[in-house]
């Protein structure tokens, strides 16, 4: 960084408005030309705003599902805990005699304090994502492997009790080795498979037997869809979870079209 101590100096005088009039425009002449101190003067603003007060501040007030969230988070003894430490950080400082070095040891503080927000809040949203994947990944609703006809298969038996033991690993093998053996395009072989893949965390592959669902010709395709989409929100990227949901919402037949829809609101708001 290339502020001087005199510049940091006026920056924090300006904030608690103890600069001249003079003053105060000569400053604001190099502000509007030094993005530098631009950013310092920004995040010493926002770091004011909200030490000064007893609770967390928000700008945006529109109320949205992320930014409630994040209200409650901040308002938890979590984040109460942080805001402490911060807060004691800064009465340190405030304590510590003044001295030449003093404004680089607040010019570091102050973007280490940043720094440690902006993770808190990227925290929070990774949080989030797994939130909504931990809220719909429950496997109560599969039907049985076991189709009509096709009740002598003991290796079907064989994965669908591996599965329910959340034995995944027997439970892939024993999949694949169906699939293999019968060149069968059993749509709930493979959406065993993939969601055992899924709990590995296999995600290509989980992806790929997804993708086999899809392409079949059964009336439950667009299961498919929907086990991308946990896929997606389990690897955390909200952006191709994000294009599965618009798949889904597209048609009102799709399955968990519903679910789908207020996923996307909260995703996207």
């Amino acid at each position: 960084m290339s502020l001087s101590d005199n510049l940091l100096k006026q920056a924090d005088n300006y904030l608690e408005k103890l600069l001249s009039e003079s003053e105060s425009a000569a400053f604001e002449i190099e502000l509007s030309t030094n993005t530098e101190l631009r950013e310092y003067l920004s995040i010493n603003k926002e770091l004011g705003i909200q030490f000064d007060n007893k609770d967390w501040q928000f700008v945006d007030t529109s109320k949205s599902p992320q930014v409630k969230d994040l209200e409650d988070y901040f308002k938890s003894e979590e984040a109460q805990a942080l805001k402490a430490v911060l807060n004691k950080v800064e009465n340190n400082y405030k304590d510590t005699p003044k001295s030449k070095s003093n404004n680089k040891i607040k010019r570091y503080t102050i973007f280490a304090i940043a720094a440690s927000v902006v993770l808190l809040i990227g925290l929070f949203f990774f949080s989030n994502n797994q939130n909504i994947y931990n809220d719909y990944n429950s496997w109560q609703e599969l039907p049985s492997l076991i189709e009509r006809g096709d009740s002598e298969s003991i290796t079907l038996q064989d994965a669908e009790l591996a599965f329910i033991a959340k034995d995944y690993l027997t439970a892939t093998t024993l999949c694949s080795k169906y699939l293999t053996e019968t060149k069968s395009i059993n749509i709930n072989v493979y959406l065993y498979l993939g969601i055992a893949q899924l709990e590995l965390n296999q995600k290509e592959n989980a992806l790929s037997s997804f993708d086999a669902m899809l392409k079949s010709d059964s009336i439950d395709f667009s299961k498919g869809f929907w086990y991308k989409t946990l896929v997606y929100l389990k690897a955390k990227d909200t952006n191709n979870a994000i294009k599965q949901l618009e798949l889904i919402v597209k048609d009102s037949t799709n399955y968990k079209f519903s679910e789908a829809e207020k996923i996307l609101k909260r995703l996207k708001n």
